[in-house]
């Protein structure tokens, strides 16, 4: 069950290829919140040569070692371990995992558990986060695998069956495989890489025409708040599902909060805080009921030059209602919560 959002009442990289406007809506689906870790293990039932692995927390255990085999993470980890039993070398099972920032300790004892099975490991940097599936599916957006993320989080990922997305997906994956770095690659669409996001973020803003409807974990980025001022002011009605919490990364939430009160300063009135005891985590927008933006990076700074990513840009009118017809119940839920709102800053 999720819990309360509080109503606001205070307040370019490399130049990429147009995203393509062909639909796959048959071949997409929406995983949200705890409906994660099902499709994940149903999809991984489907490999049969090979299961590719990017992520940024993936938690079996406490640093110092000790598994909660009753996680989550563990049920994950113990399933990668079972089909690289079964299928042995027809099965090549690799997995690219953070090793440098706050969750690398923990992303060892993961790693030393999947090493133990025959899965190949490699660390380095990455906030990218998702699944590739013998070149064929992919299952990915802003879901960790730790248990915090797959039980209780608002998030939002999609389940894709399209070799478009395998493929970009998977030159993604290789490119970190092979030691590449940060905005050392451009993938063909839909797939986005790195900090390309911004742009294409941007003018999926200064494109619409009705509505924009999106959910975000951190929003410190002049470019992107600036270019939500534009669209209110040319008459485009902007819902918005915001992260806060009082627990870590302090400086972060604040000045998330800081933006969201400049918006509603602007006259972006239809903005919601998410609850502070779980984190809304999900990273999309929608716009028009046509197009949609999803993927693993924040809209920080950080996020468009240093950390690595990945997003998808889709024209897919199917997967774009239901996408904002996600975010319309989960402000419904939220809102009979009836936590009060913070005071607008001056």
């Amino acid at each position: 069950m999720r819990t309360e959002t509080v109503p606001l009442k205070e307040r370019r990289p490399a130049t990429r290829k147009k995203a393509t406007k062909k639909s796959i809506a048959s071949k997409t689906e929406l995983i949200t919140n705890e409906n994660f870790l099902p499709a994940l293990l149903k999809l991984l039932s489907k490999a049969k040569k090979t299961i590719d692995i990017l992520q940024f927390s993936f938690a079996i255990g406490s640093v110092k070692g000790v598994l909660a085999t009753k996680t989550a993470p563990y049920k994950i980890a113990e399933k990668l371990a079972q089909i690289k039993e079964k299928h042995g070398d027809k099965i090549k099972i690799r997995l690219f995992i953070e090793g440098r920032r706050e969750t690398a300790d923990r992303n060892r004892v993961t790693a030393n558990f999947l090493k133990k099975a025959g899965i190949e490991v490699r660390y380095g940097s990455t906030h990218a986060k998702g699944f590739c599936i013998d070149g064929r599916y992919v299952l990915f957006g802003s879901t960790n695998l730790t248990q915090q993320s797959i039980t209780k989080n608002h998030e939002t990922n999609l389940l894709l069956d399209d070799p478009k997305a395998a493929s970009g997906f998977d030159a993604y994956f290789m490119h970190l495989w092979k030691g590449g770095k940060h905005g050392g690659i451009i993938l063909d669409p839909p797939m986005i890489a790195d900090g390309g996001f911004k742009d294409v973020l941007v003018n999926l803003i200064d494109t619409a025409k009705m509505r924009l409807e999106f959910s975000i974990y951190f929003f410190i980025h002049t470019e992107i708040e600036e270019a939500l001022i534009r669209a209110h002011e040319r008459g485009v009605k902007i819902t918005g599902f915001i992260h806060q919490h009082n627990s870590f990364g302090i400086w972060y939430v604040r000045r998330t909060r800081d933006t969201a009160n400049r918006l509603l300063q602007a006259g972006i009135s239809d903005l919601h805080f998410g609850p502070s005891h779980l984190f809304t985590h999900s990273k999309f927008i929608v716009k028009d009921r046509k197009e949609v933006m999803l993927g693993t990076g924040n809209w920080l700074v950080e996020d468009v030059k240093t950390h690595p990513q990945i997003y998808i840009h889709l024209h897919d009118a199917v997967l774009a209602k239901k996408l904002s017809q996600h975010l319309a119940q989960t402000l419904k839920e939220e809102k009979k919560r009836g936590l009060s709102a913070p005071h607008l800053k001056h």
